[in-house]
């Protein structure tokens, strides 16, 4: 009797560790990274399609599927890149973008469990922001800069860059409202500009949560001069 106890006793203890152990393997995500050529690394709340996002976490071996919006990500390609922290990969060109907040979520299973993380916000691509062109290049302290392009509204703060990767905060001219399509600038004095990013920083309305977030747009390389 007392050796059957044992083995029941034996029994339990090997359940409980093993459901432990599956507890601890169960993949976990913490945040969400863009991690694009042609913009800094940083946290991020929203995507759009085609871009390319890192989750950071933990647990993501044996990784079996990931799932943005249902939209199932082809795990064969070499736009995908996973290690135990961090998975790495390309959102495709018709992931579903983000029409309530039970399909804005993104879903990791490994053979050990799975994590869902929500909410995170896809998007369409028609609404992605874009800088095209500059009034001009040459700058003057005082001057006006004028800046189009287009999903620009909710514009907020705009940086020009300086030696040294360093940034200088430009007000916006009051004379002239922001709009979707343009922006213009008041150009500081005692500065010197240098071969950069223009940075408009906007404030927007997530459509799912209704709450306000910050997205910001990168010109390409461009070489202002005084």
């Amino acid at each position: 009797m007392k050796q059957n106890i044992n083995k029941i006793l034996l029994l339990l203890t090997i359940a409980l560790c093993a459901a432990c152990s599956k507890d601890d393997d169960a993949p976990q995500i913490d945040s969400v990274w863009k991690n694009m050529i042609s913009e800094p690394i940083e946290k991020t709340e929203y995507a759009y399609p085609g871009q390319t996002i890192c989750l950071h976490g933990s647990a993501f071996y044996d990784l079996r599927k990931v799932f943005v919006n249902g939209t199932d990500i082809d795990l064969t390609t070499s736009f995908i890149y996973d290690t135990e922290n961090y998975i790495t990969f390309q959102l495709p060109s018709d992931v579903k973008t983000s029409t309530s907040e039970q399909q804005s979520y993104i879903r990791v299973i490994t053979a050990h469990g799975e994590s869902v993380y929500r909410p995170f916000l896809v998007k369409p691509a028609s609404e992605k922001p874009a800088i095209s062109n500059f009034s001009t290049t040459q700058l003057t302290a005082g001057g006006i800069l004028t800046i189009t392009g287009q999903n620009l509204e909710g514009a907020t703060e705009v940086w020009l860059p300086l030696p040294y990767g360093d940034q200088v905060s430009c007000e916006l001219d009051p004379a002239t409202p922001p709009t979707a399509t343009s922006i213009s600038v008041i150009i500081p004095a005692d500065v010197t500009f240098a071969k950069g990013k223009c940075v408009i920083a906007m404030q927007k309305t997530n459509p799912v949560s209704g709450e306000p977030y910050t997205e910001k747009v990168y010109s390409s390389k461009t070489n202002f001069k005084n």
